[in-house]
């Protein structure tokens, strides 16, 4: 295989500059788009050490629908943010617990829920919200209100993580002058003891003002997104104006770049992209008219194109790479996976082996069933 031009990791280099680059996990690595050449095709297994399908319960009040779907998971629950609807609380069995609040403007209401943290380290799940608001919202494992975390500036678009003493991280699409002379901060340390105040820190040149500046794309704060999919545990994160994805590096409070992806300028005009970091890979959804898919091995520093993804565990069924907290997800209406169960079981691309299994799943779904979960752990 052709090596992409990837800086200080192993590509092309000797095993003993290998063992070197993988001893050094923080390292900055950079990936031109145009130097990945090679494709091939990735199945699930490669990524994920465990394979489970969950069914949710298919009680009135824990039916959801897929539009604007997207789940947060911690070793024990599973909260699913879905439009028109409150923010629901499942057991990892697929058991419903709790919606999480509600929808309103009374407290611990809200219209659209931004993102979301399940931290069972300190108990309670939070949510930030879509747009300009001053405070998190804070509940309890039963999707129970409890209270605010409130900030002295607002929170714009707030992503959170979870540290390893039960404190948080949150980063923002921070709208600071680059001089520095006004603005909301950048990102913040939030102690859960109740006792140590937040820890604010101000970073110019992740601002969009600094990125406007330069001559960019003009979109404003609420145009642009933020992407962090907390997959390792270095609360890894993206905005759409840079070309950079960060780490959090907690005892300084700052964010420190990771990993940097260039396209030709003349590419870059119709597509943008994200990047996300997994235990063992850089992944990079590029989306436009040159959109693809690009995985960068850190150990060997390999650059390829994903031709097709597969789930090996369901009779090599065409899937889309999706991931959060650590896992890889896919989730289907039983109307959406019967289909798909039936294409793969037709395509002569199933084993054997599996025929009866996917069979069997198909036998057993029910249009009018919640809806059903795929999840696997990702390969540290």
């Amino acid at each position: 295989m052709a090596c992409a031009a990837i800086s200080l990791l192993a590509a092309c280099q000797s095993p003993s500059k290998k063992a070197e680059t993988e001893k050094n996990k923080n390292a900055f690595t950079t990936l031109v788009n145009e130097d990945v050449t090679q494709k091939r095709d990735v199945k699930l297994s490669e990524l994920i050490e465990d394979f489970q399908i969950i069914r949710f319960d298919s009680r009135d009040e824990a039916l959801f629908s897929l539009r604007s779907f997207w789940p947060y998971f911690s070793e024990n629950y599973i909260a699913l943010k879905c439009s028109k609807s409150p923010v629901k609380l499942f057991a990892k069995d697929g058991t419903f617990i709790h919606d999480v609040g509600g929808l309103g403007q009374g407290p611990g209401e809200y219209s659209y829920a931004y993102g979301g943290l399940i931290n069972e380290k300190d108990g309670h799940i939070y949510l930030t919200l879509f747009g300009y608001t001053n405070y998190l919202l804070k509940y309890d494992m039963e999707g129970t209100f409890v209270g605010e975390v409130r900030f002295k500036e607002n929170v714009n678009k707030g992503r959170l993580f979870a540290l390893p003493d039960g404190s948080m991280a949150l980063t923002h699409i921070s709208l600071i002058d680059p001089k520095g002379s006004s603005g909301s901060f950048s990102h913040a340390l939030i102690p859960t003891n109740g006792k140590d105040s937040i820890r604010y820190a101000y970073k110019p040149n992740l601002s969009t003002a600094a990125y406007f500046q330069e001559g960019n794309q003009t979109l404003s704060g609420l145009e642009n997104e933020i992407w962090s999919y907390r997959n390792t545990a270095d609360f890894p994160v993206m905005y759409t104006f840079s070309d950079t994805l960060y780490h959090y590096d907690m005892q300084a409070n700052e964010l420190v770049p990771r990993f940097a992806f260039s396209m030709n300028p003349e590419a870059r005009k119709n597509n943008w992209f994200i990047l996300t970091e997994l235990p063992r890979y850089f992944y990079i959804n590029i989306v436009g008219d040159k959109g693809r898919n690009l995985l960068v091995d850190k150990a060997s520093g390999e650059a390829f194109e994903i031709g097709k993804f597969t789930n090996d565990f369901l009779g090599n069924m065409d899937m889309w790479p999706r991931f959060q907290d650590g896992y890889y997800f896919e989730c289907m209406e039983p109307l959406q996976l019967m289909e798909k169960l039936e294409k793969t079981l037709a395509s002569g691309d199933c084993p054997k082996d599996q025929v009866e299994k996917l069979t069997k799943l198909k036998n057993s779904l029910d249009e009018n069933d919640n809806n059903i979960l795929f999840l696997g752990k990702l390969k540290q």
